[in-house]
Formats: structure tokens, sequence, C-alpha cells
């Protein structure tokens, strides 16, 4: 399991709903190529991204079931 998949929580709730599971696989390799990207200087800004990009997830899959 991948740092993004971890992160937007890929095996909860994933098989019940399709889009669920396309949101965050989308969501996952973002966080994967940050990840990626990372290096001493640039750290803490790919930390705060991958943390926004984990937020977003979250409100995206919730706005599927409101």
């Amino acid at each position: 399991m991948t740092l993004g998949e971890q992160r937007v929580q890929r095996s909860f709730y994933s098989s019940a709903n399709p889009k669920v599971e396309d949101l965050k696989i989308k969501y996952a390799e973002l966080i994967d190529v940050l990840e990626e990207m990372k290096t001493g200087t640039n750290a803490r800004a790919i930390s705060l991204a991958q943390t926004e990009l984990e937020t977003s997830c979250m409100y995206a899959v919730k706005a599927l079931f409101i």
C-alpha cells in the first residue's frame, strides 16, 4: 500500500461505491507524485500540500452522500 493509499484510507469503504473508489485512487496518486518530488528544501510545502489533498478527498467523498 502506497503512502497516498494510506492517507486517503483507500481500504475503508472502498468497494461500496465506485465513485468513492475513483476519487480515492486519484487523490492517492497525487499524494504519491508529491512524495516523489519531496526534497530537503521543499519537504514542508509538500507535506502541507499532501495534507490539503487528504482533506479535500474527505470532503469530496462526503459530497457524494449529501
